[in-house]
């Protein structure tokens, strides 16, 4: 009997594997195609082999603004009188998750007496997906702009089926808010579409996609945007985004399954550890780490070394008297959170979430054996003033 079951077991594994397959190869809709049948042709598609992905925008990687998004390249803008305009290309993304082959962006930052004896090296695992994002990037690039701006955000449609973008938290007018049918048709593959509107908000916000969200937001459509203050209310030295995100990847799948809560892979801007880049500051600077959270589940992040406040949620900032102090945040779904302290204590410090599953890879270690940091786990560098100085404690206001 339990030969009989492994056999059908088998057969519907192969069966569903051939299928899905067949999916993947479905030719592009036909505009005669509506309903049922347009949404079935739509299914498990990855790439559109009718169109060809187009380079990144030519302002892709230039630095125009102050945040740092690690692991992330920056978008700049190009002006169209006072209107900033900003191109975003949707487009399927082949993303590099995880590569333990690697050592870690801090790794030179650990005394070497402290390695020996080491036994928590990283598995060998390289994880690589097939996913949906923005001018090549999984998530997108930061839009950075300041209060006061009007801005233009250029969307281009390369994803095998119907797109759009929605501005998560910002104040606009109803047909530029991104969310078909209600405010706009879809954006159709191929076709280009723009967002136009002015910003009367200081904050952290998210971008993702509005249509067939189930699907997309799980596939990665996803990206930060900052608008700073037009007065600040103190100067920033350190600015730094974090894109929260996980995955359910079966083993030795690089697609991605929307359909299940099991998720095995959780990371930092696209990135698990211990691919993740380390955050550098200098001894006395002012840091914020603004964290956006578009994944399933909450996350408790954590820092060692340091008590920070939450300075600003999705809302915007947060009055001065309703502050709270703490080294542990969470951000749950759909969610910013911003964070600021003074980098007063020097060394190299933790920084990841504190569900215990959310900092191993794959689970493929899950409960045994000495297990490396992966998922949302990187470092904080804090680089002394004098290295040779003794360590001084903080007062509980300087804390």
């Amino acid at each position: 009997m339990e030969k009989n079951y492994v056999v059908l077991i088998c057969l519907f594994v192969v069966s569903s594997t051939a299928f899905c397959a067949q999916l993947h190869h479905i030719k592009p809709v036909p505009p005669s195609m509506h309903g049922r049948d347009a949404e079935f042709a739509f299914i498990r598609k990855w790439a559109n082999p009718d169109i060809k992905p187009s380079p990144p925008p030519k302002l892709m990687g230039k630095q125009m603004g102050k945040v740092i998004t690690p692991g992330v390249q920056p978008l700049g803008y190009e002006l169209d009188g006072k209107v900033k305009v900003f191109h975003l290309i949707a487009q399927p993304v082949e993303k590099q998750l995880a590569d333990a082959t690697k050592k870690p962006s801090w790794d030179h930052l650990i005394p070497e007496k402290n390695k020996e004896g080491y036994a928590m090296g990283h598995r060998k695992i390289a994880t690589k997906i097939k996913s949906w994002g923005y001018n090549g990037s999984m998530p997108g690039p930061t839009i950075e702009c300041t209060e006061g701006d009007r801005i233009r955000v250029v969307v281009k449609n390369e994803l095998p089926e119907p797109t759009s973008v929605h501005w998560h938290g910002i104040l606009l007018p109803n047909d530029q808010d991104g969310a078909p049918p209600a405010t706009q048709p879809p954006i159709m593959p191929g076709e280009t579409f723009s967002y136009e509107f002015t910003l009367y908000q200081s904050g952290t916000y998210l971008y993702h996609s509005g249509f067939n969200i189930m699907k997309q937001d799980l596939m990665g459509l996803t990206g930060m945007l900052v608008i700073h203050p037009k007065e600040p209310e103190q100067q920033i030295d350190r600015d730094y985004v974090i894109l929260l995100q996980q995955w359910a990847l079966p083993a030795g799948n690089e697609y991605i399954d929307i359909t299940t809560m099991d998720f095995n892979w959780f990371t930092f801007n696209g990135l698990a550890a211990p691919l993740i880049p380390h955050m550098q500051v200098k001894q006395g600077e002012r840091v914020r780490i603004r964290l956006g959270n578009i994944s399933m589940n909450s996350h408790p992040i954590h820092i060692h070394g340091h008590i920070w406040q939450e300075v600003g949620t999705e809302g915007g900032p947060i009055p001065k008297t309703a502050r709270q102090k703490g080294a542990t945040i969470n951000v749950p779904p759909g969610t910013t959170r911003d964070v600021e302290f003074v980098a007063w204590n020097p060394g190299l410090w933790r920084y990841h979430c504190h569900k215990i599953h959310h900092v191993v890879n794959a689970h493929v270690d899950v409960p045994m054996g000495l297990m490396g940091h992966g998922g949302m786990f990187t470092m904080l560098y804090v680089e002394p003033k004098d290295p040779k100085a003794p360590w001084q404690p903080p007062t509980q206001a300087e804390a």
